[in-house]
């Protein structure tokens, strides 16, 4: 018997994923996506943002993770993670194909079934918002450089 998986997209950037400041990737559907979404984000903001401090960067890791989680947990895909850094800031986006807005809960601290990715989101300084799409939503985590 023969097994046929599919390529997995790169883990970090590569010069042809790059293009103005901006990386677009496609992430797997399953529980290894933030992981995979993680990797790419720290080579990009390295890459693009090379004087980012440590405590800021994980930061933003933290935040590509629970927008991923989200997506991958509660919308059905293709997803897509992308980053774009300008001058003055970074947009953090991730497309998934289900037209339902996210909407902030109480987190649930007792039984880890969530609730806190986008209150960490915001409490980390982001603007969320929420783009309509023809086959889903992206979902924006934007800061100002600062």
């Amino acid at each position: 018997m023969t097994t046929l998986t599919a390529p997995q997209p790169a883990a970090t950037p590569t010069p042809a994923s790059l293009t103005a400041g901006t990386l677009t990737i496609p992430l797997p559907s399953g529980p290894e996506a933030p992981a995979h979404a993680r990797r790419a984000a720290l080579g990009f903001l390295h890459w693009s943002w090379p004087a980012l401090t440590q405590d800021r960067c994980d930061d933003f890791l933290l935040i590509v993770s629970e927008l991923v989680t989200n997506a991958v947990r509660h919308a059905p895909g293709p997803n897509t993670l992308t980053l774009t850094t300008t001058a003055e800031a970074l947009d953090i986006a991730v497309t998934d194909g289900s037209r339902t807005e996210p909407a902030p809960r109480t987190p649930d601290l007792s039984d880890g079934t969530g609730g806190m990715g986008l209150h960490i989101a915001e409490d980390l300084g982001a603007r969320i918002f929420i783009e309509p799409l023809s086959a889903g939503k992206c979902v924006h985590a934007a800061f100002c450089r600062g």
